[in-house]
């Protein structure tokens, strides 16, 4: 079962069948922008709320650029999870380290908010049909899905 609830389910279903999902894209349907900067050591992401970046939710979601691409997009649907599942609990900012961590929120949210990017980035009927499309190797679907290799492995449920 997916930790994205049914009504961003709806709103984002079609991006869920094809590989990777554009996480910009998912992004810009739940009025949400990207960008990629330069943040603090050892910050990964940051979802601010600044009316400033005229997003049509109020939210932005910042990466750090000097990051890998595919820690990028974890990151980015990282903090897409907390927007959709805690921004009531998050009043206007959110900071996670290099851990994924957040200072001030407990790490059950954290996990939410880590599962819910798995099943963003890596959902199971599409990892399923790239199984049935003939790849199958950890990291012939990392690749296919812009994740790591680490992250790929702990979605089939492999030890790390």
């Amino acid at each position: 079962m997916s930790s994205i609830p049914s009504d961003v389910q709806g709103r984002i279903a079609d991006l869920l069948n094809t590989a990777p999902v554009d996480v910009a894209q998912v992004a810009t349907r739940l009025g949400l922008t990207i960008y990629g900067q330069p943040l603090a050591e050892r910050v990964s992401g940051v979802l601010v709320k600044d009316p400033s970046y005229g997003t049509p939710s109020g939210f932005v979601i910042l990466v750090d650029h000097g990051e890998s691409y595919v820690r990028q997009r974890f990151t980015a649907a990282h903090e897409i999870g907390h927007y959709v599942l805690h921004r009531d609990r998050i009043g206007d900012r959110v900071e996670d380290n290099y851990l994924l961590r957040s200072a001030g929120l407990s790490s059950a949210i954290e996990a939410q908010a880590n599962r819910f990017a798995a099943d963003l980035l890596m959902p199971f009927p599409l990892v399923n049909q790239l199984i049935s499309d003939g790849i199958t190797t950890v990291s012939d679907l990392a690749r296919a899905l812009q994740v790591s290799e680490i992250a790929m492995g702990i979605r089939l449920g492999h030890p790390t």
